[in-house]
């Protein structure tokens, strides 16, 4: 009874986590909007609430496209659109800067993609197809750019006054005879320490000329590899990880408490593998089995897991929710 109960309780966690966190993802936010008139915070209101279902369009899009070129495109442009409405919720005053973002960008950023989806589920391959599915592609890889220019159009104020700011800093510096030094990636300072903030390189702090010292091996090996992180795409997006996780302890879960009849299997979508279970569920080969795969699927890095257990569901076109 005490054995029931416990699977019963972990069922329940895992379910209830998993509905709390579709409430959280798909509610739409509420702005602060108390000190603006009513006229104007409602139409605030809506504009955010447009900007944010567009952006909920295209991130399940995203999910289901299954040219992976374009769901990484999709991805950079959601990144910062994300930041982005993340930023208006906080500053709803700035809304209506954002217009040509959600009225334009974004909006025709759906359009597009919805397009590409309906030619796609047509499944012809014809050469005027094809062409047509570049274009709307190479036009997708341009917005990424555009979205980033109407991010800065809407903290345009906020980088004047920090630039006014830090003017009148350099200002008083210069005048009380304080200078301002280049510091430089490998440079060893008065502490002994090593400079590897590859974000500075080459970019001066002030107006002195950067010294060409000599850079440690290590730091260069430091640098190269940084370079060539940053060059791989993301493995997953980070809005994704909960959902990641509770799929991670699903599979655990079934692993564990019903892998006798290969319950992780059929979850996993290997119908041949978890019918084998079940036909051999008379032996204690499965539960063991099972028990040892579980165990592994909790401890299992989520990278490892998702690239093991979840990115063949969306090469082959859309992930298992």
């Amino acid at each position: 009874m005490d054995y029931l109960l416990v699977i019963l309780a972990t069922v329940a966690v895992i379910f209830g986590g998993k509905a709390a966190w579709d409430w959280k993802k798909n509610r739409t936010p509420r702005l602060d909007l108390d000190a603006i008139e009513e006229d104007r915070a409602e139409y605030l209101q809506q504009n955010f609430e447009k900007a944010t279902n567009d952006y909920r369009y295209i991130e399940e899009a995203r999910k289901n496209i299954s040219d992976r070129e374009l769901a990484r495109q999709l991805e950079k442009m959601q990144g910062i659109a994300k930041n982005l409405l993340s930023n208006l919720e906080q500053n709803p005053d700035r809304i209506s800067l954002a217009y040509k973002f959600i009225d334009y960008y974004q909006d025709r950023a759906v359009k597009i993609v919805k397009q590409y989806q309906d030619l796609e589920a047509t499944q012809l391959s014809t050469d005027k197809i094809r062409d047509l599915k570049d274009r709307m592609k190479t036009t997708l890889s341009a917005l990424d750019e555009a979205y980033k220019d109407q991010f800065e159009h809407v903290l345009n104020d906020q980088i004047i006054s920090a630039d006014a700011e830090l003017k009148v800093m350099e200002q008083q510096l210069d005048a009380e005879g304080i200078k301002r030094k280049t510091v430089e990636v490998g440079e060893v300072d008065e502490y002994g320490n090593v400079r590897i903030d590859t974000d500075l390189l080459d970019q001066p702090l002030g107006g002195v000329a950067r010294k060409n010292l000599p850079v440690p091996q290590v730091t260069r090996r430091i640098r190269k590899r940084t370079a060539e992180y940053n060059d791989l795409p993301q493995i997953f997006p980070e809005e994704d990880r909960p959902h990641i996780v509770q799929r991670k302890l699903i599979q655990s879960a079934l692993a564990i408490f019903f892998g006798t009849f290969g319950a992780h299997k059929f979850y996993q979508g290997k119908t041949f593998q978890g019918i084998l279970y079940v036909l051999l569920c008379w032996t204690s080969l499965p539960t063991w089995i099972s028990f040892i795969e579980g165990i592994r699927y909790l401890f299992m890095p989520i990278e490892d897991f998702y690239e093991q257990y979840m990115d063949d569901d969306r090469r082959r076109g859309g992930r298992r929710r």
